[in-house]
């Protein structure tokens, strides 16, 4: 693995509705087997849905595929989701469909991650970072 640690994908306030909305991706991940990623929605008011999307890509970012998938409405809560690139996954021919709510895509794992929120209605005092322990 050429770059493991702890990495920041989304540090966001969340206010009026948006998305999605696609953070900068952490790169430089080549060899990455595992990762460990954590979305920690701190709640204050408002708001209806928020997603918080982690995605990984294959081409230099060209296609980004999603990986797993956090969703949270009007409660603070953290959810913890662990993938590794060793499980073997099936050969799909152009059947790649997008996560459902509270899922996770395990086995894929490129060289770079980023994370993309949605949400809607509009949120006061709401903050959601997502965080990835890559190895």
């Amino acid at each position: 693995m050429d770059n493991p640690g702890v990495f920041t994908l989304a540090p966001a306030q969340i206010g009026v509705a948006a998305g999605p909305f696609t953070f900068s991706p952490i790169i430089d991940l080549d060899g990455m087997t595992a990762v460990t990623l954590e979305a920690n929605f701190q709640y204050g008011s408002g708001g209806t849905t928020c997603s918080a999307i982690v995605a990984t890509s294959f081409d230099g970012g060209t296609t980004w595929r999603h990986i797993a998938r956090f969703d949270f409405t009007t409660a603070a809560d953290v959810k913890v989701a662990n993938l590794s690139g060793l499980t073997p996954v099936g050969i799909a021919d152009n059947a790649y469909v997008d996560l459902a709510t509270e899922s996770i895509r395990d086995g894929l794992l490129g060289d770079r991650l980023c994370a993309i929120i949605v949400s809607t209605g509009t949120y006061v005092n709401t903050t959601l970072s997502v965080r990835a322990a890559v190895r």
